[in-house]
C-alpha cells in the first residue's frame, strides 16, 4: 500500500520502464473489462516505438522506481492533441497521481501549441467521467459507450508581456 507521503516522479518512459507501462494498462484493463486483451493493444508491445519514435509522448509516474500510473499524448492535428493510455495502480488510486499524470500531459500539450485536448472514457464510469469534468474537461460526443471528453486549453500568448 502505498503511504500518504510519496515522492511521485513523472518522466518519459524509457526502455526499462515500458514493459511495466504495458503491464500497468494491461491490468487495468483487465480490472475494468474483465478479461486481457494483448492482441487488441498491439501499440504496448513496443512503447518506445510506438509513441516517442512518432513524435508523441508517453509518461510514466514512478515511486521508488516502481511505475505505479501512465499516460500519452499523441497529436491529432496542429491544434489538438489527444491523452490515451491513462493508468493508475489499483492500490495507489485515490492519492493525486492522476492529477499529476493529466497536468504533465496538459503542459506538454500546451509547449506544443495545441489549443485542445481530447480524450475517450466509457459514459458508464462515473469516477472516470467525474474525474475529467473535475480537471475542466466537458463531455463531448457519445458513441456507442464511448464518451468523448474536451478540454479548451487558455494558454498566455503574450508571456513576455506579464
Amino acid at each position: 500500500m502505498v503511504q500518504k507521503q510519496y515522492d511521485l516522479t513523472i518522466e518519459i518512459v524509457n526502455e526499462h520502464t515500458q514493459m511495466h507501462a504495458k503491464q500497468l494498462i494491461l491490468d487495468g484493463m483487465e480490472e475494468h473489462f474483465g478479461f486481457l486483451g494483448t492482441a487488441l493493444n498491439p501499440d504496448l508491445n513496443n512503447i518506445i516505438d510506438n509513441y516517442l519514435m512518432q513524435g508523441n509522448t508517453f509518461l510514466v509516474g514512478l515511486i521508488r522506481n516502481e511505475v505505479v500510473c501512465s499516460g500519452a499524448l499523441i497529436a491529432v492535428d496542429d491544434n489538438t492533441g489527444r491523452i490515451v493510455r491513462m493508468s493508475v495502480k489499483k492500490e495507489c488510486r485515490r492519492y493525486g497521481f492522476a492529477s499529476k499524470m493529466i497536468g504533465a500531459l496538459e503542459t506538454i500539450a500546451e509547449e506544443r501549441g495545441y489549443t485542445k485536448i481530447i480524450l475517450k472514457t466509457l459514459y458508464h464510469w462515473d469516477d472516470a467521467v467525474g474525474f475529467y469534468i473535475s480537471k475542466g474537461y466537458t463531455k463531448g460526443d457519445l458513441n456507442g459507450e464511448s464518451i468523448t471528453m474536451v478540454k479548451t486549453l487558455y494558454m498566455n500568448k503574450m508571456k513576455g508581456d506579464i
